[in-house]
C-alpha cells in the first residue's frame, strides 16, 4: 500500500481512483437474477494475492443478511467493476435510445421503445432473465446508457463503432407522400377512436357528408350496429385521415419495428418485442400497455400523417 493509503499493483503502478478503498462503484453481479444490471457498491480493499485482480466490496442495496441486518463483504473481479456514473439530470429520451432503468435496486440495461404521456416511457430490458420484458418507467427512473471502456465513458452513439456492421433491411428510398384530398361524400378514410393522446386507434370509415365547421358525418366500415349496418358518427376533421398507402413486408417484421395491429376492428399502435421461431407470429407491445400475439397478416408498418403527407418514422416506436 502506498503512503496515502492507495493500493498499487507492483512496479509502482497504482490502482485508478475508482478502485481505491472507499470509492463508490457499480458492479454487475454474475448471480442468476442479476445479470444485465449494475448495482451500487463500495470498494473495501484489493484482494490478495494482488495479481488476482479481485476486490473486496460491500454492496449498498444487495445481499442484506436478514438475521444481522448487515451486508456481507464480497469478492468481485475487476472486469465487473466500473466507476459510478455522475448523476444525470432528467432528459427527454428518443425512441431507440440505449438507456438504463432503475428497477429492483439496480440499473438495468435496455432500450426505449415507446414514448408515452407525462414523461413516461416503455423500456425493453436486454436481459433474457427479466420478465416482463417491457415495463413503464418515469423519466426520473431512467438514465442514458454509458459504457466504461478503456478508462473512459462512452455514450451510446460511439458504441456502434465497436459493433460489427449489420445488414439493414432495404427500403424504397422514395418518400411516401400523399396530399389530403377533399373529403367528398363517399371518400374512404380512417378515423380515430375517442381515446385521448397516444393510445388512439384508427378505424376504416366512409365520409357520409360534411356538417360544417370542419366536421363530417362518417359511417364506420368495421364497427357495426345491432342490425349489422355501419355505425354513424359526427367527427372533427382532426380525427380523420386518408387511408395509409400499403408498404409490403414480404418476408417478416423485425424486432422493434413500429407497427399497427388489427384488433377489435381498428389499427392500434405498437412495437414488436418478439419474433416467434416460425416467423409467422409476433409478440406486440401495444400503446394501451397490453402485450398480445398477432399474425403477420394482422400487422402493418406504422406511418404518420403529418402536414398532409405520409412519413415513415425512425426505428422504434413513438406513440
Amino acid at each position: 500500500m502506498s503512503q496515502k493509503g492507495k493500493y498499487t499493483i507492483g512496479l509502482g503502478i497504482e490502482d485508478p481512483p475508482h478502485l481505491q478503498p472507499g470509492s463508490r462503484v457499480e458492479i454487475k453481479p454474475r448471480g442468476f437474477g442479476y445479470r444485465g444490471a449494475w448495482f451500487s457498491a463500495i470498494i473495501i480493499k484489493r484482494d490478495t494475492p494482488i495479481y488476482s485482480n479481485h476486490f473486496v466490496v460491500k454492496f449498498t442495496d444487495l445481499y442484506l443478511d436478514k438475521n444481522t441486518g448487515a451486508r456481507p463483504l464480497k469478492k468481485m473481479s475487476i472486469v465487473f467493476i466500473r466507476p459510478q456514473p455522475s448523476p444525470q439530470p432528467p432528459r427527454k429520451f428518443k425512441i431507440g435510445d440505449n438507456a438504463d432503468a432503475y428497477h429492483m435496486n439496480g440499473w438495468w440495461e435496455g432500450v426505449i421503445v415507446v414514448e408515452l404521456q407525462d414523461d413516461n416511457y416503455v423500456f425493453l430490458f436486454h436481459s433474457e432473465y427479466q420478465w416482463p420484458k417491457c415495463l413503464v418507467f418515469g423519466v426520473s427512473q431512467l438514465r442514458l446508457h454509458r459504457t466504461w471502456f478503456g478508462g473512459y465513458w462512452m455514450p451510446p452513439e460511439l458504441e456502434s463503432e465497436l459493433d460489427v456492421a449489420e445488414v439493414q433491411r432495404e427500403e424504397d428510398p422514395t418518400k411516401i407522400t400523399m396530399e389530403m384530398e377533399e373529403l367528398s361524400e363517399g371518400a374512404l378514410v380512417e378515423v380515430a377512436n375517442d381515446e385521448d393522446g397516444f393510445n388512439r386507434a384508427w378505424f376504416a370509415a366512409i365520409i357520409v357528408k360534411p356538417v360544417g365547421n370542419n366536421r363530417y358525418m362518417i359511417q364506420y366500415e368495421t364497427v357495426q350496429t345491432e342490425d349489422d349496418t355501419g355505425l354513424g358518427k359526427e367527427m372533427d376533421i382532426l380525427q380523420i385521415r386518408p387511408c395509409p398507402p400499403d408498404i409490403p413486408v414480404p418476408d417478416q417484421f423485425e424486432m422493434l419495428d413500429q407497427v399497427e395491429a388489427l384488433y377489435k376492428g381498428g389499427w392500434w399502435k405498437g412495437v414488436i418485442i418478439n419474433v416467434h421461431s416460425d416467423d409467422s407470429k409476433y409478440q406486440v407491445y401495444l400503446a394501451t400497455h397490453e402485450e398480445m400475439e398477432f399474425k403477420h397478416s394482422d400487422l402493418r408498418l406504422h406511418q404518420d400523417w403529418v402536414h398532409g403527407k405520409w412519413t415513415k418514422p425512425s426505428p422504434g416506436v413513438h406513440l
